[in-house]
């Protein structure tokens, strides 16, 4: 593809500097209209009629890495299921990696998150919502407690996640910082699933949300105690841009996100009740 290009546009369009591949000036120049294009074909896509069984669609999706443990491969399986060509992408999200713009310029179709402040110039579906507890090791001197009162939280030292973003605090900190307070992060580990094993050889304690908790507490020896009633239960929703609102393929992948997350709400296996508490269907 990119030989035509170059044979079209008469410019290498790509060239080696060092290690690295840069635009050529002008291919910096054809990127702007380059995107009107795809959001024209994005429209023209309109009313076609997604049909899974017969695409060949790589769906592209960015989550947060403290999504519970059992959602993601319920998204995996009800995509790659639903058409022997359709591809599943999935990818954490990281400091380093603007959401807003890959999904602007079409290199996400969606993102599912926790993040206090989504944009504004987004589209949101919530998903469900979560109560906010404490993990600890069995151990621990407060693994007995009914729930932690906000000073003693803010008097434990705490276990925190490598932050997704640089320019906003998670939803743990923010709340904090709504009413006042900064609690003590003695340690941080780089990704979430690591934190479980972490607390087992220390006094640390990890704030997350119940279904995340419960999931290690079955196989580890943690205790979960409630966080103090400040927190409010977090909520977890998907984002998309307005360029892919009114596509069939993409309203069909928000469904099978909202789908998964059903399942895991009515679990045959848990009887009626399900693990997560699911939000007001709503998309903005």
């Amino acid at each position: 593809m990119l030989v035509r290009l170059r044979k079209v546009t008469g410019d290498p369009l790509l060239v080696r500097s060092g290690i690295r591949m840069v635009l050529t000036e002008r291919a910096v120049a054809m990127r702007e209209p380059l995107q009107e294009i795809l959001a024209q074909v994005a429209r023209i896509e309109v009313g076609t009629n997604f049909a899974p069984d017969l695409s060949d669609k790589e769906f592209r999706i960015a989550c947060a890495d403290c999504i519970p443990t059992l959602l993601l491969p319920q998204i995996i399986a009800r995509l790659t299921s639903a058409g022997r060509r359709i591809r599943a992408k999935l990818r954490l999200i990281d400091p380093a990696f603007d959401v807003a713009r890959a999904l602007e310029e079409g290199e996400l179709d969606l993102v599912i998150n926790n993040s206090p402040n989504p944009r504004e110039d987004l589209r949101i579906g919530r998903l469900y919502t979560d109560e906010v507890v404490c993990m600890m090791r069995s151990g621990h001197p407060l693994a007995g407690e009914s729930r932690l009162s906000l000073a003693r939280y803010l008097n434990m030292q705490h276990l925190a996640p490598q932050p997704s973003s640089l320019r906003e605090m998670g939803p743990v900190d923010g709340e904090l910082a709504k009413v006042g307070y900064r609690r003590v992060i003695s340690a941080t580990v780089p990704e979430f699933n690591l934190a479980p094993y972490v607390l087992l050889s220390t006094d640390l304690v990890f704030t997350t949300g119940r279904v995340f908790a419960e999931h290690y507490a079955k196989l580890l020896p943690v205790t979960i105690v409630p966080a103090p009633r400040e927190f409010p239960p977090m909520r977890f929703y998907q984002l998309w841009h307005e360029r892919n609102h009114a596509s069939d393929s993409n309203r069909w992948l928000r469904q099978q996100v909202s789908d998964a997350v059903r399942e895991l709400v009515v679990d045959p296996a848990h009887g009626d009740r399900g693990m997560l508490t699911p939000a007001v269907a709503a998309e903005a």
